[in-house]
């Protein structure tokens, strides 16, 4: 980071310009800062290629994709102007360090460290690839370590035609030691191509080189398009295997995301997973100020209809007061900085909302009629994890602040009890019932297995031991906890003492959390086949089959769930499949038909149910509503790309939330009810996601910061 230079813009957009960030060969990259204060960095196309009319129509479409990609270890596009001269698109703001100059300043990163940033580089082409999204340019000086975990940057960027990339005067694409066969030949690049430089950015972590060496570029294109990677500096058998499968002259041989997931296994939030020289850095520079530039205005009024609208820029939320008609009831901006984590949840008249910043976090209660702050709280949930509710308190687990569960009075913020429990990155959600929290991990004693505390004092009431470790959540209902282990066994645990009811041997690994439906506990397991067992005794009453579309290493990414009393399965090639819960009969299954590349898949979401319809969106953009008793469609609406979430139904309307902000479909006919898009007073609402309903009103959370109420459509 430096100074602007003479010559520099001042304002991008609504972005003030306060620092130089770098330069390459796509355009300028600078620090800037929106007028509530949100950090992020800018990219400034390079004016020739804003000047070829082709290039500008991709960027147009990869930035509309790029908002929709919502994966945890992806830096967000949160703004963009492609009609502008130049382009320009914002993301996220990382603080921290590269890969590229972790490695050169602390040499190579030990196998395990290696094998969980694979992990997180995996999960961020999952997301952009589902996207429809093709990075291009990944390499270590695009892999950012920040406080929070590794992040993948710059993907969603037209680019120049391969072809021409590798010759155009300082336009390069990419780095050569980086790109795949095709890339460098100038032949289509599709998702293995990402693949291939994932092989090339672990080899890179691994040895401190790429697999090609070092040399000119025509040397290095050689290398990429004739010769093989030289792996011999990966120790690790297994890694170096990984590695090799990745980096397949022929894309079609190339494993997917979804595989390598499965293999990695692991889960790099925050810096825990780094050596310690290398975590304490990130940690250095992630704690670095940036400067604020000029003193912004602390408020602002701006016209809403005739009403006026305030806001004040400098606080922690940000009010705006609407026409009595509009729909927007009330606006709330989080600290700068801070993004939310998981959905939104709305009780006793608040919404709650979990927020981190760093390694730290802060979980707000917002009273749910006015939008003001009733307090916040000084703890969090990780990400992927969710919080507890019981008789007024909330129960959360924080992976990144020091392996906290914590206890605290919904009312107040107050906090009331704290625990620590290491749970090796998996962040599970706790569940609580009949006076007891149920948690997944590992305490004092160093045994893995599920622990029960007291809800009222926190104080460790059991703990029941397993003889491998759960990679999956826990479920309650009634008095029992059910869980699985890596070893093929189901388990019901009594939670007032903490014995097992029952332990049952499925013969298959399962990935997937357990499901209760009515008397019945359901497993997906490893085979693709569903089982039923007694919720009682754990006896088998059922199995089925689910064929081919459903087995996977561990079952790991396909989504699996209850809504309505049916249960639901995606399938590989993204085939929606509905059990009944006491039978086991296969009721329907519907197809997207499309059919999944390797690297990744498209698959139907677990829908919402209401009005005897099941509603369900898919990758390619489709909002679709199913006969939930026959499975056939009723109607489908075509949609902007979304941000991994379910549709949400709220009385007699379908709620979707995407990249272009937030749609209400009358959930008969599927006709559109209201559009709450960029336009709508001044552009509040944006790209929507984590949005929850209570009592007639919608809260949602806009462009990862903003929490929004609106009032149902009329």
């Amino acid at each position: 980071m430096s100074a602007t230079r003479p010559g520099d813009p001042r304002q991008v957009g609504p972005y003030r310009v306060v620092a130089r960030l770098g330069a390459g060969g796509m355009g300028q990259v600078f620090l800037g800062r929106s007028p509530a204060g949100r950090t992020v960095a800018i990219k400034i196309i390079h004016p020739a290629m804003a000047e070829d009319g082709d290039f500008r129509a991709r960027f147009r479409r990869e930035i509309t994709a790029a908002r929709a990609v919502s994966g945890v270890y992806t830096a967000a596009v949160v703004d963009a102007d492609p009609d502008a001269s130049p382009p320009w698109l914002a993301t996220t703001f990382l603080r921290g360090m590269s890969l590229q100059e972790a490695v050169a300043t602390h040499g190579p990163l030990p196998v395990p460290a290696v094998r969980a940033l694979g992990a997180g580089l995996a999960e961020a082409l999952r997301s952009v690839h589902r996207a429809g999204i093709v990075h291009r340019d990944l390499k270590p000086s695009n892999v950012m370590l920040s406080p929070e975990g590794p992040r993948v940057i710059d993907f969603g960027i037209a680019r120049p035609s391969e072809a021409t990339a590798l010759t155009r005067t300082g336009a390069t694409l990419g780095t050569p030691a980086y790109m795949s066969p095709e890339q460098a030949s100038g032949q289509e690049a599709g998702a293995p191509s990402d693949v291939f430089s994932f092989g090339a950015v672990l080899t890179y972590a691994a040895t401190g080189i790429g697999p090609f060496g070092q040399g000119a570029v025509h040397e290095m294109v050689y290398r990429v398009i004739h010769l093989p990677p030289y792996l011999d500096g990966v120790a690790d058998p297994g890694l170096r295997a990984l590695i090799a499968a990745c980096m397949e002259k022929d894309p079609a041989r190339r494993p997917g995301a979804d595989w390598l997931l499965a293999q990695l296994s692991a889960d790099p939030q925050g810096t825990q997973w780094l050596p310690p020289h290398v975590a304490h850095d990130v940690a250095r520079r992630g704690q670095a100020t940036v400067p604020r530039g000029p003193v912004r205005r602390r408020f602002l009024a701006l016209a809403a209809g005739g009403a006026v609208a305030a806001l004040a820029a400098g606080g922690t939320g940000v009010l705006f007061l609407l026409r009595d008609d509009s729909p927007l009831r009330w606006t709330f901006e989080l600290p700068e900085g801070m993004s939310i984590r998981t959905r939104l949840v709305a009780a006793g008249g608040a919404v709650y909302a979990f927020g981190s910043a760093g390694r730290s976090g802060q979980t707000f209660a917002i009273d749910a009629r006015t939008g003001k702050q009733k307090w916040r709280g000084d703890f969090t949930t990780a990400r992927g994890s969710a919080p507890a509710l019981l008789d007024g308190r909330g129960f959360v687990y924080d992976s990144s602040g020091g392996d906290l569960l914590t206890a605290f009075d919904m009312a107040t913020g107050k906090t009331v009890w704290t625990e620590q429990l290491k749970t090796f990155g998996l962040a599970p959600a706790p569940v609580a019932g009949s006076g007891v929290v149920c948690l997944a991990g590992s305490g004092g004693t160093g045994d893995y297995g599920v622990y029960g505390y007291d809800a009222a004092t926190g104080r460790p009431r059991w703990q029941y031991q397993v003889d491998d470790l759960l990679e999956t959540g826990a479920v309650m209902s009634g008095a029992t906890c059910y869980f699985t282990s890596n070893d093929g066994f189901v388990y019901g645990i009594d939670v007032t003492t903490g014995n097992a009811r029952w332990r049952t041997g499925t013969g298959a690994r399962s990935r997937t959390t357990p499901m209760v439906a009515g008397d019945v506990v359901v497993v997906l397991a490893q085979d693709g086949s569903l089982r039923g067992l007694d919720a009682a005794t754990g006896r088998q009453r059922w199995r089925t089959p689910l064929g081919d579309d459903t087995v996977i290493q561990g079952a790991v990414g396909l989504p699996t769930g209850v809504a309505g009393g049916t249960v639901f399965v995606g399938g590989l090639s993204g085939t929606l499949y509905a059990v009944d819960p006491v039978t086991g009969r296969l009721l329907w299954k519907q197809s997207a038909g499309t059919a999944p590349g390797r690297a990744g898949s498209r698959d139907f979401m677990i829908p919402a149910m209401g009005g005897g319809l099941a509603v369900v969106t898919d990758d390619e953009g489709r909002l679709v509503a199913l006969d939930a008793a026959t499975g056939r469609p009723r109607w489908e609406r075509k949609v902007d790309k979304g941000l991994g979430e379910r549709p949400l139904i709220s009385g007699s309307l379908v709620y979707y939330g995407a990249v272009g902000g937030l749609t209400a479909f009358d959930l008969t006919t599927g006709r559109t009810r209201h559009r709450f898009d960029f336009e709508e007073v001044q552009r509040v609402v944006g790209s929507t996601q984590f949005y929850t309903a209570a009592k007639g009103t919608v809260y949602c959370v806009v462009d990862s910061a903003v929490i929004q109420a609106i009032h149902p459509a009329k």
